[in-house]
C-alpha cells in the first residue's frame, strides 16, 4: 500500500518516519515549496521515546506535482484550520478503495466525512505525545496507542491492513464507536492544553500546582456532564483515567484520589508541551475551540453549564491577541 502524509508537523511526522522505517511507501505533502525542499536535501529527524530515527522522503508541495498518482491511504495531519482545504485537495488522489485518516485534535471524523465521504474516511485517537521543533525535526515526547474506526463501525479489508501497518508504530486496535474513543481523548487534550496554554508551563511542572490540578479535575468534569446530557459514553483514556469516577463525588478524600492520579500523569509525561503551548510560543492561533470550545458549545446546546471550559477558551484567546499574558498568576482567577 503506497501511503501520502498530509501535514509532516509533531503527529504526521512522527507516523510517517515510523512507518517509512518499517519498510513502508510513505511520501509527504508540505505546506510549502520551502520544507519540500529542506526535507527532500536534509532528510527528517525523529528522536525521543522510540529512539533516534532518520529516514528521506518523496515529497510534493502541490496538487500539480502529483500527477495521475493514487494512493492507498491518504493521512491528513494538518491542523484544523486547514483540514478541509487539504481534504479537497487530496481526494482527487483516492485510490477507488482508499481511505481518508483524519489524525487532528478534536471530534472532526463526521465532518471530514461530509468531504471525502463516509464510506472513504477513518477516525483516529492519538495516543502519543509529539513536538516539532522544525521542519525536518520532531521529537516523540510519549508512546501511547492508536485507535481507528470508520464512522459506521465497518471493518473493511483495507482498514485492518492499515491497522496491521500501525501496530508497527505503536499498539493498535480497530474500534466499533471510533467517536467514544476520541472523546476520551478530547477529555485529556483540553485538560492538559488548556493549563498549559493559560501558565505557559510544560505539564509535569504545572501539574506540581494544586490550582493546576483542581483545574485539570473540573474541565474533565464538565467534559464527562456534556456528554452524557450528548448521550455518549465515554471509555477511560489509558490505564489510569477512569473519567466515570468524576461522576462519584466532590468530597475531599475522593478529590485527594483524583489529584493524585492527575499528579502521577504528569510526572508520566513530565516534559509534553501540548499543542496550544506551541502554538502560543509561535504566537500562531491555537485550536481551543475544537477542544475546550468543543464542551461549551456543546454544553450551550443540551443546557449543560460549562463555566470553567468557557472561561479558559476566553483566556487563550486574550493570549492569542496580545491582551493577557502565559503566567501562573491566571489559575488565581478560577
Amino acid at each position: 500500500m503506497n501511503i501520502i502524509v498530509a501535514g509532516a508537523g509533531a503527529i504526521g511526522g512522527t507516523v510517517a518516519v515510523l512507518l517509512k522505517e518499517a519498510g513502508y511507501d510513505v511520501s509527504i505533502m508540505c505546506h510549502s515549496a520551502a520544507s519540500k525542499e529542506i526535507i527532500e536535501k536534509e532528510g527528517f529527524y525523529l528522536g525521543g521515546a522510540k529512539g533516534d530515527h532518520y529516514v528521506k522522503f518523496d515529497c510534493y508541495s502541490s496538487a500539480e506535482e502529483l500527477g495521475d498518482k493514487k494512493f492507498d491511504i491518504v493521512i491528513i495531519a494538518t491542523k484544523y484550520a486547514h483540514m478541509a482545504e487539504c481534504a479537497k485537495t487530496m481526494l482527487p488522489f483516492v485510490a477507488q478503495d482508499g481511505l481518508v485518516v483524519g489524525m487532528q485534535n478534536g471530534l472532526l471524523t463526521e465532518e471530514l466525512g461530509e468531504i471525502v465521504g463516509r464510506d472513504k474516511v477513518v477516525g483516529c485517537m492519538i495516543g502519543f505525545g509529539a513536538t516539532r521543533n522544525s521542519v525536518n525535526n520532531v521529537t516523540m515526547t510519549s508512546k501511547g496507542e492508536f485507535y481507528v474506526g470508520m464512522l459506521d463501525g465497518r471493518k473493511p479489508k483495507n482498514l485492518e491492513v492499515f491497522a496491521e501497518m500501525l501496530r508497527t508504530v505503536l499498539p493498535t486496535e480497530i474500534s466499533m464507536e471510533i467517536q467514544r474513543q476520541q472523546y476520551s481523548k478530547l477529555i485529556i487534550n483540553s485538560c492538559i492544553n488548556a493549563v498549559a496554554g493559560i501558565t505557559g508551563k510544560v505539564l509535569g511542572e504545572i501539574l506540581q500546582d494544586v490550582r493546576a490540578r483542581d483545574l485539570f479535575l473540573n474541565i474533565a468534569r464538565e467534559g464527562m456532564a456534556v456528554a452524557k446530557a450528548m448521550g455518549i459514553n465515554v471509555p477511560k483514556y489509558g490505564v489510569m483515567l477512569e473519567y466515570k469516577m468524576l461522576a462519584l463525588g466532590n468530597n475531599k478524600v475522593y478529590n485527594s484520589a483524583c489529584k493524585l492520579v492527575v499528579r502521577m500523569v504528569g510526572k508520566l509525561y513530565s516534559d509534553v508541551k501540548p499543542s496550544t503551548l506551541q502554538s502560543l510560543e509561535k504566537g500562531e492561533m491555537t485550536e481551543i475551540d475544537i477542544l475546550n470550545g468543543y464542551f461549551v458549545q456543546n454544553g450551550n446546546k443540551y443546557g449543560v453549564a460549562t463555566p470553567v471550559n468557557t472561561k479558559l477558551v476566553q483566556m487563550i484567546h486574550e493570549i492569542e491577541e496580545g491582551k493577557r499574558e502565559m503566567t501562573s498568576d491566571n489559575l488565581a482567577e478560577f
